[in-house]
């Protein structure tokens, strides 16, 4: 029986400072089961490129240590680095607890924290373990291949098949085992409803006495969405306007039809036109996440901002949660919302142009991503809509990544300016939109929601470029370490909206100014502003 190979020491000496190096703070606090996750990945990672490098040098007959110096050397390293972890997990907490009190966290660090590089370590032992089996396997079909093919093609050829045998197990497992079994659950939950939540009885909802689209075809969050919205007493009693009236709130659920997103997007047209939405002033297309979540405080806002004289309409495209549907519905998520904003500008089209409603463009997260998606440039959603408000974009958006490239000299990659502000803004406050030296050259104005310490925005992007400078918020002691970096920027995710609002991804009163920045001039007065983010601000409806 072939023996284990032994560890690689270039490997174990790159695992471990990557691993001590993971414990460094990143974007969002960590939680001590996240960090057992990113230091197991990050020693394994790293193991492997030290292998590899060990193997390199081995190959070019290089000088090597000796059999006694290998021996000191894995020593050294068997004693010194548990001190290291333990040492490093009392100063990570230490990290952690400063992190926290500075952007406001509640709660504790748990003690735990001292031990996850440790835990991390068996982590890494199972991510290797999984790794070696493959070689092991590959090895196997190399040397049944060899008996009867020349020895280097028969290694080349296992190599090969072992690799496409492992990638379509996986694929498969995926996308005909796990993805079908989660879409199935998630389309079982998308039949309940939140506490409280009922049918509503307004005309200007969907599934009310003048809908046609039936309450149990709107999913839940689609219900939640149609229930949640303000009513003209509401809004009256915050704006002081008694002039006020009801928005409207149109949904097309996934039930809705069995016809593709052209046809579910023409029933959310004949649905606003039952309710009235091409009667209102304004008319807003919401971006939704996965399962069809539409954030809560951005579309309510809206309503309070315009005195409820706007119909905000969104499309269902997903059973998954956006976990999930962040990795498999990119291309779905654009695509509805590419045929709901089609139909309606068709609609338009054909009304009289003194008749038409301004239409604007609003989502969060990956409802940000599918509505913004659908257009080419910041200058493209500017000409062909009356404004957007885009709120946490992830990074693979590329308008938005386009508008970061292109951003104007001096300014951050977390905060850019672009074109001196004229069209589009990126900031995460009031002061962020408005600060001096930005003038608007266009009632269609455009507005990203962004946090420095947002890692779903930072994510595939430049982290070196993310880093410099350090935004409000970021940790000074946050570097793009290599491998390192990355890693934390993919595991910050978990934690992603755990901070308070201001901070990480979670937006909430700060939709209120820049809403009234998108549908001015003029601004509305701050009083009022006060009065509407006091409102908002319990606003929740968490995904």
């Amino acid at each position: 029986m072939t023996r284990p190979r032994p560890l690689s020491l270039c490997g174990a000496v790159f695992g471990v400072v990557a691993l001590c190096a993971s414990v460094l703070p990143s974007l969002v606090p960590r939680a001590w089961s996240t960090q057992v996750i990113l230091g197991g990945a990050c020693l394994a990672a790293a193991y492997a490129i030290g292998a590899f490098a060990g193997w390199a040098y081995r190959a070019l007959q290089l000088p090597a240590l000796g059999p006694r110096w290998r021996t000191r050397a894995w020593l050294a390293l068997a004693v010194l680095t548990p001190v290291a972890l333990l040492l490093l997990g009392v100063l990570g907490r230490g990290w952690q607890l400063d992190q926290r009190e500075a952007i406001g966290m509640a709660g504790e660090v748990s003690w735990l924290w001292v031990v996850a590089s440790l835990l991390g370590v068996l982590f890494a032992v199972v991510l290797l373990g999984a790794a070696r089996g493959l070689r092991w396997v590959a090895l196997a079909a190399g040397r049944a291949f060899g008996r009867v093919l020349p020895a280097r093609f028969g290694v080349a050829l296992a190599i090969t098949l072992t690799a496409f045998a492992t990638w379509a197990l996986v694929r498969g497992a995926v996308t005909d085992r796990l993805l079908p079994q989660l879409d199935a659950l998630y389309a079982g939950l998308n039949d309940q409803s939140g506490p409280g939540v009922t049918n509503p009885s307004s005309p200007y909802r969907s599934a009310g006495p003048a809908s046609s689209v039936s309450w149990d075809s709107l999913g839940q969050f689609g219900r939640q969405f149609v229930w949640q919205g303000q009513t003209a007493a509401d809004i009256a009693r915050v704006t002081g306007d008694d002039a006020a009236i009801e928005p409207i709130r149109a949904y097309v659920g996934l039930e809705a039809g069995d016809g593709d997103d052209a046809e579910r997007a023409e029933l959310a047209v004949a649905e606003l036109r039952r309710l009235g939405g091409f009667t209102r002033k304004r008319l807003a297309v919401a971006g939704t996440t996965g399962r069809g979540w539409v954030e809560p405080r951005t579309a309510a806002a809206l309503e309070f901002v315009s005195h409820g004289d706007v119909a905000t309409v969104a499309m269902q495209y997903s059973y998954l949660p956006s976990p999930v549907s962040f990795v498999v519905d990119q291309e779905r998520a654009k695509e509805t919302s590419r045929a709901l904003i089609t139909a309606i500008r068709v609609e338009l089209a054909t009304m009289p142009e003194s008749e038409r409603p301004e239409l604007y463009v609003l989502g969060e997260s990956l409802g940000a991503f599918a509505t913004d998606s659908a257009f080419t440039s910041v200058e493209d959603l500017s000409t062909t809509t009356d404004g957007a408000m885009l709120v946490g974009p992830p990074g693979f958006d590329p308008v938005f990544r386009r508008l970061q490239d292109r951003r104007d000299a001096g300014s951050p990659t977390w905060r850019p300016v672009y074109r001196g502000g004229a069209l589009a803004r990126v900031g995460s406050t009031a002061s962020d939109l408005t600060k001096s030296g930005l003038t608007w050259t266009t009632k269609s104005r455009v507005i990203y929601l962004v946090h420095a310490t947002d890692p779903i925005v930072a994510y595939g992007g430049d982290r070196s470029a993310w880093l410099d400078p350090h935004g409000p918020g970021v940790p000074s002691l946050a570097r793009n370490l290599p491998l390192v970096g990355f890693l934390q920027n993919a595991t910050d995710q978990i934690g992603a909206t755990a901070p308070p609002s201001g901070y990480g991804h979670t937006y909430d009163e700060a939709v209120v100014d820049a809403w009234s920045q998108v549908l001015g001039p003029p601004e509305l007065p701050a009083a009022e502003l006060a009065a509407i983010r006091r409102a908002v601000a319990p606003i929740a409806d968490p995904e």
